[in-house]
């Protein structure tokens, strides 16, 4: 099967990600033998000649299963899929493989591999978020880069993902999204994986099923059926969980039938196997509900699936409402799939499906089949004239489009490079929800002068770049390196494909400085204690840790820092699914009577006791606790600053 899937389609069936889940039950011991799944061959035919950078996948190894710190060597292929070659060593021309949503995250550092900094294990990577550079010299349109990297199995056993996703270094990311690396380490629960089918996103009539079949090892007498809402992943690949650290079940759908026999409910308790096998289907009487079924073993009967549970998650299936009436009406679109040819209307009473031989139309001037496919989606208003007769003509007239609004833009100055100087550009920009997938931004830039704001007419704008922002997020960021001394201004524009016009969001105006500024990491400026659910002498369950910084940070998810007591005994307290909670402060909050601006507060409520690393003298984190290292970052990736910050001491009081 082709390894490029929707982010919010995608289904690793059977499998934990991210964060491996520990072993629920023992086996008897044996010896670990590795072994590597069959190649994935290349799809039958690819884009080609598109303008500027881009790539298509093109074949890659097998996805290996590897025993507890083994190293593998993996390799995959892409399809120089554009008009401009990849030059090697040149800035702004040589492709790498980045690191992707939704896991490890978007240029984020993954745990099974990386360069050593910010948690990743050293196997030869470029850089942390950097998994290969390209192998030849020059590769040219038309011809095909072998990428290949090292990758490392953790010690915990379970299942971790590796989403990964060509970039011109520099310029642009290109395609295509939702490549990834499955690595499963062998373990005491490795036999008790479940694997559910189909893994693909399907949709269904309301009061109409979708079957799905799980194959469960391991030998159980009965597994647990339920529901979770889609897209069901999180970050990690882990599902969606609650403070405790239980998956978040959905009562949109219910169980029709499970092995033949009839079955009510959104969860079914103790469905048995036969053959280590179960076929269920599934039904929904809510319109547009979106749900994932999973399978689970319930080992402490509590029906709910907790951390340390086998399970499996299922294709997303949506439940639209009943086909639309013949007739003439106008639509606001409430739910669009492309790839099932159909919309719904806002209040979710009826489905429109459409097909190439229907009549597509953009305010009463016609356009294909493919354009409309471009444009439609959520929020826009249609003039209708339905057939719901499939062998007649369907007119689809879009009199307003929502699809390619202008995005926000926030320009920061900074080190983005990890150079020793502030003279790089961040520019972050974030479509509207309304927005359609796979919209192409141009990206571009501005010399000017002293005025405060950007504008239309601030200076002669010339375009960088033209980026797509990954399925699955609404935001990206552009880097703008190594820049001259002055003032510059940064817009980013979406093109309507009918008309040619783009909308243009504006950022605020920058400036290098004369010498630039020196790096300035992130300091911490408080760290306090202001929760103490325990005992009050020691960091424990319940408790809410503070810590506010200089300057904006990048989302905590998946970061963590080492702390220590007085007498020796040190943890790490890691920003993870079934650890601690992290979040950024959205807006203002006060902290010791200062204010602090958005994304400058770290917030971090234990809901477990920190992981340990050394015992000291007396069990547990005794207050007061200083912070010896983390991996905590700006929006730039800079790097917590522990020794030049003024508060890394955890008190209560402070």
């Amino acid at each position: 099967m082709r390894a490029a899937f929707l982010i919010g389609s995608l289904i690793l069936a059977g499998m934990s990600l991210g964060e491996a889940t520990p072993a629920a039950a023992s086996t008897p011991a044996a010896v670990c033998t590795s072994s590597v799944g069959p190649g994935i061959p290349p799809p039958a035919s690819v884009p080609s000649g598109l303008p500027g950078f881009h790539a298509a996948w093109y074949g890659q190894s097998g996805y290996p299963t590897l025993c507890p710190g083994e190293r593998s060597t993996a390799t995959v292929a892409y399809y120089n899929s554009g008009s401009f070659g990849w030059v090697r060593g040149r800035m702004r021309e040589m492709a790498f493989l980045g690191t992707s949503n939704p896991v490890p995250g978007h240029d984020q550092s993954s745990q099974l591999g990386g360069d050593g900094q910010l948690g990743s294990p050293a196997t030869g990577w470029p850089r942390y978020n950097r998994v290969a550079a390209q192998p030849a010299d020059y590769v040219g349109p038309g011809q095909v880069a072998w990428f290949q990297f090292t990758i490392q199995a953790p010690i915990e056993p379970g299942n971790y993902v590796l989403f990964i996703r060509p970039v011109i270094e520099g310029a642009t990311w290109m395609e295509d999204y939702g490549v990834y690396w499955l690595v499963s380490v062998k373990g005491p629960n490795t036999a008790e994986l479940i694997t559910v089918t189909p893994t693909s996103e399907g949709d269904a009539d309301i009061g109409t099923t979708r079957e799905y079949n799980a194959t469960v090892n391991g030998a159980p007498s009965c597994v647990d059926l339920a529901f979770v809402e889609a897209p069901g992943l999180n970050f990690e690949g882990r599902l969606i969980s609650d403070s405790n650290g239980a998956a978040v079940l959905s009562t949109a759908a219910t169980f029709v039938l499970v092995n033949g026999a009839t079955a009510s409910g959104s969860y079914v308790d103790c469905a048995a196997l036969s053959a280590s096998q179960i076929r269920f289907h599934a039904t929904s009487s809510i319109a547009n509900s979106y749900v994932h079924p999973i399978v689970f073993q319930d080992l402490n009967g509590n029906n709910k699936l907790d951390g340390s549970e086998p399970w499996g998650i299922g294709g997303p299936v949506r439940f639209v409402p009943p086909e639309a009436a013949t007739g003439s009406r106008s639509v606001t679109v409430g739910a669009a799939s492309t790839a099932g040819d159909y919309f719904t209307d806002s209040g979710a009473t009826a489905t429109y499906r459409y097909d190439s031989n229907d009549i597509f139309q953009r305010s009463a001037v016609a356009i294909s089949f493919a354009q409309f496919e471009q444009l439609i989606s959520r929020g826009d208003t249609l003039s209708v004239t339905y057939q719901a007769d499939e062998t007649q003509t369907s007119t689809f007239n879009i009199t307003n489009d929502l699809g390619r609004e202008a995005p926000s833009v926030d320009a920061r100055v900074d080190s983005w490079d990890r150079g020793p100087t502030q003279n790089d550009v961040g520019v972050r920009f974030t479509e509207p929800a309304t927005n359609v997938d796979d919209v192409v931004y141009t990206i571009q830039r501005a010399p000017t002068g002293p005025g405060a704001t950007c504008d239309a007419s601030s200076g002669a704008y010339a375009q960088l770049t033209q980026s797509v922002i990954g399925r699955g997020s609404d935001s990206a960021i552009y880097l703008d390196r190594d820049l001259a001394v002055g003032a510059y201004c940064y817009r980013v524009g979406a093109m309507d494909p009918t008309t040619g016009a783009t909308a243009f969001g504006y950022g605020q105006r920058v400036v290098i400085n004369n010498p630039p500024t020196p790096v300035a990491p992130p300091r911490s400026l408080d760290a306090r204690v202001t929760t103490s659910a325990g005992s009050p002498a020691v960091i424990d369950n319940g408790d809410v840790i503070k810590i506010a910084f200089d300057k904006a940070m990048q989302t905590p998810g998946g970061s963590q820092m080492r702390v220590q007591d007085a007498d020796g005994t040190s943890a790490d307290i890691r920003c993870l699914t079934y650890e601690q909670a992290c979040t950024l402060n959205p807006g203002p909050e006060t902290l010791g009577g200062i204010v602090y601006p958005a994304n400058t507060v770290l917030t971090i409520a234990m809901r477990t006791e920190a992981r340990g690393v050394t015992a000291g003298a007396t069990a547990g984190l005794q207050l007061n606790v200083t912070v010896t290292s983390g991996y905590f970052v700006d929006f730039a990736g800079n790097p917590w600053d522990i020794n030049g910050s003024e508060d890394v001491t955890l008190g209560a009081p402070d």
